[in-house]
């Protein structure tokens, strides 16, 4: 199955059988962009009609945060542990917090003008473990 980048267009030619039956996360070398790879249409599908309920850009937008504290953690594990005990995490993850806002921000203008605290409960959720450490005010 060949796979191109939104980004920056570039082609991964990606075995079938590694894709699986649901949607996977791929991130491009190229670029680092984080896009969704959806499993092949089989002809059992194509031929059942099957609705597809349409997520709001409120929705997408607050998926793609997570996504991007997630990645943030599996990155920084020992890291983020370590600032956590130490009480400084806003402070030792701030440029690649500042990044991903950034990279957030430039795909969801809207929601990230309107609804802020959907970047910062997800960061809230991986980097603060549940713990609310960052504000929505930070993130305007």
């Amino acid at each position: 199955m060949i796979v191109t980048c939104p980004n920056c267009n570039c082609k991964y030619n990606i075995p079938e059988n590694k894709i699986g039956s649901s949607p996977k996360r791929f991130r491009c070398r190229k670029c680092s962009e984080i896009f969704i790879i959806n499993p092949p249409r089989s002809e059992e599908t194509e031929s059942e009609d099957i609705p597809m309920d349409e997520d709001s850009p409120e929705q997408r937008a607050a998926r793609f945060a997570r996504v991007l504290a997630s990645d943030m953690l599996i990155y920084n594990r020992d890291l983020v542990a370590e600032a956590r005990e130490d009480g400084n995490l806003k402070d030792v993850m701030d440029q690649e917090i500042q990044k991903s806002w950034e990279l957030w921000k430039s795909r969801y203008p809207e929601e990230s003008s309107k609804n802020p605290g959907i970047f910062s409960d997800a960061l809230n959720q991986f980097l603060g473990d549940g713990e609310e450490i960052f504000r929505s005010q930070d993130y305007t």
